[in-house]
């Protein structure tokens, strides 16, 4: 079974402005591929995955994308079998 990904208005503007810029496409497909690899199983451990609890958003989930810093901020869904993109976002260190 795989989960269905719902998308916070801005995580699809980052994705938006991502794929308006050919000089973010590596970073796009990292991106894209570790959407995939959440629908199959948000809580692989592979994932590398950090469970936090925000002032902003409550319990939320952060997946390292593999490139750059980017990183997928998540949260179960309100439906079975859902989760929710909240945020797409690089850390600046």
């Amino acid at each position: 079974m795989t989960y269905g990904l719902v998308y916070w208005p801005a995580a699809d503007d980052v994705l938006n402005q991502l794929e308006n810029d050919p000089g973010m496409t590596p970073v796009l497909r990292a991106i894209e591929r570790t959407l995939g690899r959440l629908a199959e199983d948000p809580l692989a451990p592979r994932l590398g995955t950090t469970a936090f609890v925000s002032e902003a958003y409550g319990g939320i989930s952060a997946t390292p994308a593999g490139h750059d810093e980017w990183y997928v901020l998540w949260q179960r869904g309100s439906e079975p079998m859902t989760i929710e993109i909240v945020l797409v976002h690089q850390l600046r260190t």
